[in-house]
């Protein structure tokens, strides 16, 4: 019987201690984000998995549908934790995301969602429950959103390395955890045992996937970027400018491209010399604007953004590091012919243009 209480009391307080290291990130978002609905997913969800084990640890014997009403109460609970979570994912990438959503109503799953669990509380006041029903008209929406939220990551260059399907792996495992009750009176304490066993590991999979993703704001990065210039480091000439907004937005705001090339590189190599020993800058933010910094053996590559994006900084030193090597022997002569560079754009469009 400790060995239960253990099991149980160690996974509840595991899943609450993951949910506050998911709640940490909700600083990096927004209080309506993503984060803040899979933190509140997952403190439901450790609600539900330890009062859940309850009745069978301490073998509470109930009377007629008492059981029934029981699992029905606590499921409530989870579900809740299932809504908040589809509502504000979809209210997130409503606000926060400039991706043109492909559904014909934004709020299309939540409403499902809703509509669902409403159907859920009426077949449990009639006293109809039943664990399928459960799993299509509840947790269905839940793994579509999850989905849908995952595939909105999948052109992002700082996360096509990760491992999404862990988390689609974690869910299903804790999923897995939640059946195995019903073989309890079969094989008695140790399905429990397994059952809490089961949650840390599924638990540890979506979280660790989940804190790899980056704020749903990384996906307008490519609507961030306002020009990119190439400068030659030994006379801060302008060697290369491209414009990713139309000519019509940039001629307000936008300077002549040759001084602003000189005169910025002239302040890195300024301050570069100033600030020997911590190298050269990497980002300067002034007003409503930020400049970027790559530096290589050869040139300066410098970003000009309406804000910041681990993405677009990515692709930005990627663009870079290719650009010297391709142009390797044209900037070891370089003699002040910046035709040679034209052909960049081909790089531009492999690096930062997405068809």
């Amino acid at each position: 019987m400790a060995m239960l209480h253990l099991f149980n009391y160690f996974s509840f307080f595991f899943v609450l201690y993951l949910s506050i290291q998911v709640g940490k990130k909700i600083r990096e978002d927004n209080l309506i984000s993503t984060t803040t609905g899979f933190t509140f997913y997952l403190i439901c969800y450790g609600i539900f998995i330890y009062t859940v084990g309850l009745p069978f640890i301490y073998s509470v014997k109930f009377r007629g549908n008492e059981f029934l009403f029981y699992h029905f109460i606590i499921m409530t609970v989870y579900f809740i934790g299932i809504i908040i979570f589809i509502l504000l994912s979809e209210l997130d990438l409503y606000y926060h995301s400039k991706i043109e959503s492909k559904k014909p109503f934004p709020f299309l799953l939540s409403i499902i969602a809703i509509i669902d669990f409403l159907i859920y509380i009426l077949l449990g006041i009639f006293g109809i429950y039943d664990v399928y029903i459960t799993v299509v008209i509840i947790v269905i929406p839940y793994v579509i959103a999850s989905q849908e939220i995952l595939k909105n990551f999948s052109n992002l260059e700082i996360v096509k390395k990760q491992q999404f399907n862990w988390f689609y792996s974690g869910l299903a495992i804790a999923g897995l955890s939640n059946s195995l009750i019903g073989f309890y009176f079969m094989y008695g304490n140790i399905i429990l045992i397994i059952k809490s066993i089961l949650i840390i590991i599924g638990a540890i999979l979506m979280v660790r996937s989940w804190e790899s993703m980056p704020p749903l704001t990384e996906l307008n990065w490519l609507q961030k970027m306002v020009q990119l210039l190439v400068i030659y480091r030994d006379t801060s000439s302008l060697i290369f400018k491209y414009n990713f907004k139309s000519d019509e937005e940039t001629s307000k705001e936008q300077v002549d491209s040759d001084l602003a090339g000189s005169a910025i590189g002239g302040i890195d190599m300024l301050l570069g010399e100033i600030l020997v020993d911590s190298g050269h800058i990497q980002e300067i933010d002034h007003a409503n604007k930020k400049i970027n910094f790559v530096h290589g053996e050869y040139t300066i590559s410098i970003l000009i953004s309406t804000g910041s994006s681990k993405e677009f900084r990515y692709r930005l030193e990627m663009f870079h590091a290719n650009l010297e090597k391709e142009y390797k022997e044209e900037l070891e002569h370089f003699q002040g012919e910046i035709t040679t560079f034209k052909d960049l754009e081909t790089l531009i469009r492999e690096y930062f243009l997405i068809s």
